[in-house]
């Protein structure tokens, strides 16, 4: 009997403390969720850009494009030009070149793309991260650079460029065409472009992997959501090469370092060890009967 007695005591106590273990574990949540740290989702597989080709990007899983990288090839007067851009519309930068033109008609609408039956992000609000002045191409970020409010961000692509009337496209990552395709073809006069003169970043890189930096305003909610997307340049001289992860955090307002994502949450840390308690409680107890 004082053998049983003991036994009880020792479940109770064990019982006890199993719950009070759940409960804290329970209470961490909790405590997260109201913290309001948001979570990161992304995407990491592998997606190469060809000639010509894309990469769509949908942030938030919606099926709405939210930016594609893509890649175009115009020949002028006999001689390919290269380019690869970030766009946020469905209408700028046309796969095809020969849907490619040049005028203000058509190529310069903030028109975000549609492909999805979410309400649509505000693409006049989408924009990438520059380390020049206004109208800089995008900055090619090292692994670990903050992506969120102390960034500065841009996005150029438009015919009245600080209302000078001069049209630009800095959303290029690699840049052959550098105003060539709108002095020709658009007509334009040399003083009618702006060419940056910061980068473009994304040439010289050896094949090692850089980050864009992304704002975003999605289903058009007004706040902002910040998020990177990596590339690696294959081939400078096509200007391909592939989209190796995207992501961007959910809570709206919350950086992002480029490249990273956070280290598994510590409530899943006090899920496991309770989950372990949980076992051993088990043990404990059949193992007398």
């Amino acid at each position: 009997m004082k053998i049983q007695k003991t036994t009880s005591n020792s479940l109770l106590a064990f019982d006890r403390r199993l719950a009070a273990y759940l409960s804290a574990a329970g209470a961490l949540g909790v405590t997260m969720a109201n913290d309001a740290h948001a979570i990161v989702v992304g995407n990491s597989t592998v997606q190469p850009f060809g000639i010509n080709g894309e990469v769509n990007l949908d942030f938030n899983k919606d099926g709405q494009t939210d930016f594609q990288i893509d890649h175009d090839r115009v020949n002028l007067n006999g001689v390919n030009l290269d380019y690869l851009q970030i766009d946020k519309n469905d209408i700028n930068g046309a796969s095809n070149p020969l849907a490619f033109d040049p005028g203000p008609d058509c190529c310069f609408q903030a028109t975000p793309f549609s492909d999805g039956v979410t309400p649509r992000n505000d693409a006049n609000e989408a924009a990438y991260v520059i380390t020049g002045p206004q109208g800089s191409y995008p900055a090619a970020l090292t692994a670990g650079t903050p992506i969120g409010l102390a960034s500065t961000f841009d996005f150029q692509e438009g015919n009245n460029f600080q209302g000078g009337g001069k049209w630009i496209r800095a959303n290029r990552l690699i840049d052959e065409d550098a105003t060539q395709i709108d002095q020709v073809l658009g007509g334009q006069p040399p003083s009618g472009v702006y060419l940056p003169t910061n980068g473009p970043n994304f040439v010289g890189l050896g094949g090692a992997v850089r980050y864009v930096g992304l704002k975003m305003d999605l289903n058009n909610t007004d706040q902002f959501n910040y998020g990177w997307v990596g590339i690696r340049i294959t081939n400078e001289a096509d200007a391909t090469g592939e989209v190796v992860g995207y992501a961007y955090e959910t809570a709206p307002g919350v950086s992002i370092p480029a490249g990273t994502v956070p280290e598994p949450s510590s409530l899943i840390t006090a899920l496991i060890g309770a989950l372990t308690l949980v076992g051993c409680f088990l043990r404990h107890r059949f193992g007398r009967r």
